[in-house]
């Protein structure tokens, strides 16, 4: 990154940054089309840059506001939580990220300890291990990825967005011919390439990792949630939202795997406060942050609150789902603790 992009960094960096992450964190879970085209290497890591550490350099400002409000962050110090009740046998939360990387995988030995002990995996998804099913699934409903009947984007764009939109994909080697009857959010996902290569050379995210693993040692494999429901919280934000991210998406100094890059580095630091404090801390346009933050975490971590209690009162049970739905007020974490549950971070 040349010194005369950093010096606007802060500024181009607003407005975008936390629908992007929440996006890819939630669009990587979901499976990239095979097609995508790809870049990346056999070690894990999607080469990108660590922004937090470029803001830190170019805007301490930014930067210690972002780290003041991490601190703030309820139940924000621990991706891994121990869940206990009288009476019933002890359960686990992970907190995972949708990432392949080396450094995601190689998770602590406490937490083997614990995953060698228990009965039930419950996933966000129970579909994960088999990612054909979620293919298959939204091919069921074209409407929530494709724009209606009759209309293209470059029907629906004033023609200098429709030239910046396919500029923006041609240097990723995608055609706008290609996806002209996409809805914006799908869209991001030709923006995954290095995800859909990983996968493709076996490289599997976490928590299809943990499926793997689950299945080898018999333990059984539930979910929190239906492919149709994720699909679906993506498909309510609107089309106008996620174009215009998009957009400036395009226009920035840097890539999604630079994101990726601060994420991983965040996440094996345990710190999901911080990741939380990135995620939403960089954007000015709190009205959008607000609305993405409460349909694609929020409105679901109650559903998951709700989905995994009939587990985790037979014990023995390890719940992971993507480390941004376990810290703050509304946070899993907290939303279990009113159920009568002790939660207790490890490690």
């Amino acid at each position: 990154m040349r010194n005369n992009s950093l010096v606007s960094f802060a500024g181009r960096f607003r407005g975008i940054a936390s629908r992007v992450a929440a996006l890819l964190l939630l669009a990587a879970l979901l499976s990239v089309p095979a097609g995508s085209p790809a870049l990346a290497d056999n070690s894990g890591s999607c080469g990108g840059k660590d922004l937090l550490l470029q803001l830190r350099k170019n805007d301490p400002f930014r930067y210690g506001a972002i780290i003041d409000d991490a601190s703030k962050v309820a139940n924000g110090y621990s991706i891994f939580w121990k869940i206990e009740k009288p009476g019933v046998e002890p359960s686990w939360l992970l907190g995972t990220m949708h990432s392949s990387d080396e450094r995601v995988l190689k998770l602590p030995a406490e937490f083997h300890d614990a995953f060698d002990s228990i009965d039930t995996l419950v996933l966000e998804l129970k579909e994960i291990a088999n990612p054909n099913t979620i293919a298959l699934e939204l091919l069921k409903h074209p409407e929530l990825t494709m724009l209606p009947p009759q209309k293209n984007l470059d029907q629906i764009l004033p023609p200098e967005e429709t030239a910046q939109i396919a500029a923006g994909l041609a240097k990723r080697g995608v055609p706008i011919t290609s996806v002209l009857r996409m809805r914006p959010w799908f869209i991001y996902m030709t923006l995954l390439a290095c995800t859909a290569q990983q996968n493709a050379n076996g490289q599997y995210v976490l928590d299809r990792q943990l499926a793997v693993d689950a299945e080898k040692n018999g333990v059984d494999i539930e979910g929190l949630e239906t492919p149709l429901e994720q699909f679906q919280a993506m498909a309510d934000l609107s089309d106008e939202l996620t174009m215009k991210g998009l957009l400036e998406a395009f226009k920035l100094p840097y890539n999604m795997n630079d994101i990726t890059e601060t994420l991983v580095g965040l996440y094996v630091t345990g710190n999901s406060g911080l990741m939380k404090a990135f995620v939403e801390g960089l954007s000015d346009d709190k009205t959008i942050d607000i609305t993405f933050m409460k349909r694609i975490v929020s409105d679901r971590n109650e559903l998951m609150a709700k989905r995994i209690l009939p587990y985790i009162e037979k014990g023995n049970v390890m719940m992971a789902v993507g480390a941004l739905h376990l810290p703050g007020d509304h946070g899993v974490v907290e939303l279990l603790r009113k159920q009568g549950y002790t939660l207790t971070p490890v490690n």
